[in-house]
């Protein structure tokens, strides 16, 4: 279908969507902290489903970085909504059509506090994005890893469509998009040919209307979250087999404004946190001096957090090979040396107070 004719619809979706639940345009007080504060107090929030903290989030980055808002909204869409509802996927596509098309729905605001509610209170997948994170590193799959950018896109796509395991099949369909634009890790950099990738998984019977929005959402950001979204949609069961159950989310604790789990190695404050942290003698702390070289432990630590708190769902789509996925990111797929995180995690889990604690003098 000609991309602008799928525009067209995810407008016109959003359009009747907002006109027939009429929602309240109240307006919220942005909150005195940074941009990339927000940025993981909004997409933390809507995974949570926790629409005050992300509706104050939102309410921010449209005062001090409209851009960013927009920005996060799609990115959560496609990482965190995904399977879970196609349809809340197409309306956030439908608000990208531009600041004109938002006003004629009441205005940025509007339209923002509106999908921020429809995002966080919806059924919520991260398959894509737990298959993108572990292709990237996992350490069973690092000879494709090296081999596969010299593949022809043909021959790429023909390995995509075969018989071997899901993540290096999604290596192949990475380099086939393309990974000269983006910057992943572990991967080589190849130009893509995304117009014959997406043809060919049109050819080979994917799903169509989930085929379209991987394309809408590869066109306007460049990068394979989309298409893997597309990728893994055959193994979705749909139908009644398919519901959602909230993951074990602990109690909130606020760190001032914010709730303390938007605090992560992304943010400044949470980056800090996680710094003092790995000098206090814990058992987590003292695995990764033993196992983790210097220079990747800061990132194992916050790789743990967010396999611990971070990416924590309300609502998570039940499905046996997202959970599969889910799995092997959180356990297998870590990358700095460790090839098992099972223990890791269970140190982290345990020692949580205490990391809580350097949070709590973040702010």
């Amino acid at each position: 279908m000609d991309p602008k004719a799928i525009q067209k619809q995810c407008n016109a979706q959003l359009a009747q969507e907002m006109m027939d639940r009429r929602p309240g345009t109240s307006e919220v007080a942005p909150l005195p902290i940074s941009p990339w504060l927000a940025m993981s107090l909004l997409q933390k929030s809507i995974r949570r489903n926790e629409v005050r903290f992300a509706l104050q989030a939102a309410a921010t980055l449209l005062y001090v970085d409209p851009e960013r808002l927009w920005r996060r909204l799609i990115c959560a869409a496609y990482e965190d909504i995904g399977l879970g509802d196609l349809d809340a996927v197409a309306l956030v596509n439908g608000a990208m059509a531009g600041k004109l098309f938002r006003r004629s729905l009441g205005g940025d605001w509007a339209v923002a506090s509106f999908l921020v509610k429809r995002l966080a209170s919806t059924r919520k997948c991260r398959a894509a994005d737990d298959l993108l994170m572990a292709l990237q590193v996992h350490p069973a799959y690092a000879a494709e890893r090296l081999s596969l950018p010299y593949e022809d896109t043909p021959d790429l796509m023909q390995y995509a469509s075969g018989g071997a395991d899901l993540i290096p099949r999604a290596i192949a369909v990475c380099y086939a998009l393309g990974t000269d634009r983006w910057r992943p890790e572990g991967l080589t950099g190849r130009r893509g040919e995304p117009t014959y990738v997406f043809q060919h998984m049109l050819d080979a019977g994917y799903p169509h209307c989930v085929l379209e929005l991987a394309r809408t959402g590869f066109n306007r950001v460049r990068e394979p979250l989309s298409a893997l979204m597309s990728f893994v949609s055959p193994t979705f069961p749909g139908g009644s087999e398919a519901y959602g159950q909230d993951d074990d989310i602990a109690a909130t604790h606020m760190v001032g404004v914010v709730p303390i789990w938007a605090l992560d190695q992304y943010t400044r404050e949470g980056r800090e946190a996680l710094r003092r942290f790995l000098y206090r003698d814990v058992a987590i702390t003292r695995f990764i001096e033993k196992n983790v070289p210097p220079r990747q432990r800061l990132r194992f630590l916050g790789g743990l957090l967010f396999r611990s708190e971070g990416g924590l769902l309300r609502q998570r789509l039940q499905w046996h090979a997202g959970q599969s996925l889910r799995n092997i990111m959180e356990v297998e797929a870590n990358g700095c040396g460790v090839d098992n995180a099972t223990e890791a995690l269970s140190m982290l889990r345990q020692d949580m107070k205490l990391l809580d604690q350097e949070r709590q003098n973040a702010l």
